[in-house]
């Protein structure tokens, strides 16, 4: 395994397969903005690359924490040996910590590969593992509820506009509205500004509009796109998109959009069912036949036994991260 400058990772990840949104320099122009971590950029054989990461890393009581969210492969199929020698050389850098978040499909070969080279799965699950993949090139199924609403946007002057390097005001605007969606929802979850300016300016990145009659966002939805896959980010709505089912006209339009654009997958990302009210954004997600996909998910390693529980009480308790 190699360290490699920024300008190197992101020229040798070019033609790789499997390039999540969080290892794209999109994500890393935001993650900046709003952490101001050191990052450190991996790769197995810079000559014949393969499996290559960006790394946070982070201080927690003065140990540090070398945080991995997801990897990118060069090709769909691996064996568990590359795995296992990948993170073997990860554990001999040093860190106190090393934890990792994998959103790519999950495969046998990548669990024995990593369990193979020490690590296990967390002490408490606070990523989603789960969602849908929408093959965006076959006709897509809606159930009854989608049919629904869809019918109904069709009584309503809405319209759909992608943009894909915004002006700074429309991403204000954007961010505004999120923000007062959350908070109607009683969520404590808030966007900033400036980072998300910064992060659509890029390439990997773009902003989906619904506008009603009077050219007003009444849905809109930030999604990335890299290669043949793109996928939700964050998505928002007001009270009216309710009654004029604004959202489902917005994920109809932008499935037609992105199959334009030779797109293949879209991600719903975090499919999670439950037994309160956040079942709704299940169901929801859940209403297009597409195919169910587990993530690799979350595999971490403590330089001392006594760091695993601690790090579930930091997260739980002081990060106040929400288990699942």
């Amino acid at each position: 395994m190699q360290i490699i400058d920024k300008h190197t990772f992101f020229q040798t990840i070019l033609d790789f397969k499997q390039v999540p949104y969080t290892q794209t320099q999109g994500w890393l122009t935001y993650t900046e903005s709003e952490d101001k971590n050191e990052v450190l950029y991996l790769v197995d054989n810079l000559s014949d690359s393969r499996i290559a990461c960006m790394c946070h890393i982070k201080k927690t009581f003065n140990k540090e924490l070398l945080l991995i969210e997801s990897l990118c492969f060069k090709y769909t199929l691996y064996k568990a040996s590359s795995i296992k020698h990948f993170f073997e050389h990860i554990k001999d850098l040093g860190y106190d910590m090393v934890e990792v978040v994998c959103n790519t499909h999950y495969s046998f070969e990548f669990e024995i590969g990593i369990r193979r080279a020490g690590f296990m799965r967390p002490i408490g699950m606070f990523s989603i593992p789960f969602s849908n993949w929408i093959n965006l090139q076959e006709p897509i199924t809606y159930n009854s509820n989608w049919k629904r609403n869809l019918t109904k946007s069709e009584n309503y002057d809405l319209s759909f506009i992608v943009e894909n390097t915004p002006s700074e005001q429309l991403v204000y605007d954007f961010v505004d509205f999120y923000n007062q969606f959350t908070e109607d929802k009683g969520l404590s979850h808030k966007l900033n500004h400036e980072p998300f300016y910064r992060m659509l300016k890029t390439k990997d990145f773009s902003l989906g509009l619904v506008l009603d009659e009077k050219d007003q966002i009444t849905s809109g939805i930030i999604f990335h796109h890299k290669n043949e896959h793109a996928g939700l980010l964050y998505a928002a709505k007001n009270l009216d998109a309710k009654n004029t089912g604004a959202t489902f006209f917005m994920y109809d339009r932008l499935f037609k959009y992105l199959k334009e654009k030779g797109y293949q997958y879209f991600d719903m990302e975090k499919l999670l069912p439950s037994s309160h009210s956040s079942d709704g954004v299940f169901l929801f997600k859940d209403g297009i036949k597409a195919e169910r996909v587990l993530y690799n998910g979350e595999w971490s390693w403590y330089k001392s036994p006594i760091y695993r529980p601690l790090m579930y009480l930091v997260k739980k308790y002081l990060i106040r991260k929400t288990e699942i």
